[in-house]
């Protein structure tokens, strides 16, 4: 029987592994708040079934793209990000949305959710490499890093943003980490944040302006977002007090709801974190989780340092680390632009994801409802992220055969420069010892 081997970084395998029981264990742990709101719909056995589906799905999705070459991403790159954004672009469809807390962001196919901005991150990232490498010498100048790549950039957050300002942040930041440590010039990143603070200034300078005018501009789509991000902020800065300087008079129903549920969930992720101490309630012992109700996704980490305390929460910190610089060990030893790019994209994009959410659970930063990384409860997110993984490890087994292979002619070098030295050594020790006699 054939021996299977898995080649590749074996500590990103071992981190994989470990967040795939993290996820089952936390999923099941603290899935009562779904059970009690909904004790004839679901069971504690059902979500851990399917959590325990979306985790053997995400695995599939893993080696499926781990047994792909890297080089064949490169090929299909502008096919993938076409895909995606043609995806993206499907949201405006009134008869495909999935419209969930006053935003769309996913596509109903078939009776089933279709998480679009999970796929669009990945596409835009394969894309993004794909150019590096193809317009080196074009992006050296601004107006070709505009035309070539930035545009794309810029296209994509725009779509996004109209639905979820902290997705189109996250995919922002990752990309211009992307094009720095990929020796983009300098100046050029200044002058893209630049424009972005100010495009952004004037968005939000248009929205009061049309709000004072009219109160209804709330609901206009280009303004969906904005009042949610405003209020976000305002919670934060004023720590959840209730004599937060909200204009509430000025809000929709659905954007005063999701506040009022943003407000509530940061206070119980507090009082979870509070609580877990250093070594945690024990696994099920948690109770925050039945008022927060999001502790399967988007608080995840907060319900987890409830049970497994400083100590747990600490370990998934560490594990999310020890990623991102195997990642980037990994990085210097590509043999291209477009693995080496990829591979950056995206370690940056799963552990910035994850350091938001984790920032968000611990207070430090508003709300930006970002799940954890192939640990929060979720289809979509789980699969794409666990094929994200599956193309690093893809690049890392190329990488380690690369490198055996070096290391096989050298060492077929050496022999040989042994074997034509042989002779000549033997004729030296003839001489010497007829001297010596």
């Amino acid at each position: 029987m054939a021996k299977v081997r898995l080649r590749g970084d074996r500590v990103i395998w071992f981190i994989v592994a470990m967040f795939a029981m993290i996820s089952i264990l936390a999923v099941f742990s603290v899935g009562s708040f779904l059970t009690k709101n909904n004790p004839d719909m679901m069971s504690k056995t059902s979500i851990y079934v399917e959590q325990f589906g979306s985790v053997a799905l995400g695995f599939a999705a893993l080696f499926l793209c781990y047994a792909f070459p890297y080089k064949l991403y490169r090929k299909l790159a502008p096919y993938i990000f076409g895909i995606t954004f043609l995806m993206l672009l499907l949201l405006f469809v009134p008869g495909l949305q999935d419209k969930r807390n006053g935003a769309v962001r996913g596509l109903k196919i078939m009776g089933h959710t279709l998480q679009v901005f999970e796929f669009v991150k990945v596409g835009l990232i394969i894309f993004l490499s794909w150019g590096i490498e193809k317009y080196t010498k074009e992006i050296r100048t601004f107006k070709g890093f505009f035309l070539k790549l930035l545009v794309w950039v810029i296209a994509v957050c725009a779509c996004i943003m109209i639905n979820s300002f902290s997705s189109a942040l996250l995919l922002a930041l990752v990309s211009m980490l992307l094009f720095y440590f990929m020796d983009v010039k300098f100046k050029f990143l200044l002058l893209t944040m630049g424009g972005a603070i100010v495009l952004i200034g004037l968005l939000f300078g248009i929205y009061h302006i049309s709000l004072a005018i009219s109160p209804k501009a709330a609901e206009f789509p280009l303004f969906n977002r904005i009042a949610t991000v405003e209020g976000r902020f305002e919670n934060f800065a004023g720590k959840g007090q209730q004599d937060s300087t909200i204009d509430l008079t000025k809000l929709t129903r659905e954007q005063k709801e999701e506040l009022d549920r943003d407000q509530r969930q940061s206070e119980s992720a507090k009082i979870a974190i509070k609580e877990g101490g250093i070594f945690g309630k024990g696994i099920g012992n948690g109770t925050a989780r039945y008022s927060l109700s999001m502790a399967f996704s988007d608080f995840i980490f907060a319900a987890i340092v409830e049970e497994a305390g400083f100590i747990g929460g600490l370990a998934i910190i560490l594990l999310y680390l020890i990623f991102l610089f195997r990642c980037i060990s990994l990085s210097f030893k590509c043999p291209d632009a477009f693995s080496q790019s990829l591979v950056l994209g995206l370690a940056f994009l799963i552990s910035t994801q994850a350091f938001l959410h984790i920032l968000v659970n611990v207070r430090l930063i508003p709300i930006t409802g970002h799940t954890l990384p192939l640990i929060s409860h979720g289809g979509t997110a789980y699969l794409v992220l666990s094929a994200a993984f599956g193309i690093i490890l893809s690049v890392s087994r190329t990488v380690n055969k690369l490198e055996e292979e070096r290391k096989a002619a050298e060492a077929a070098a050496a022999g040989e420069n042994d074997y034509e030295n042989a002779p000549e050594a033997a004729g030296e020790n003839q001489e010497t010892i007829k001297l010596n006699a």
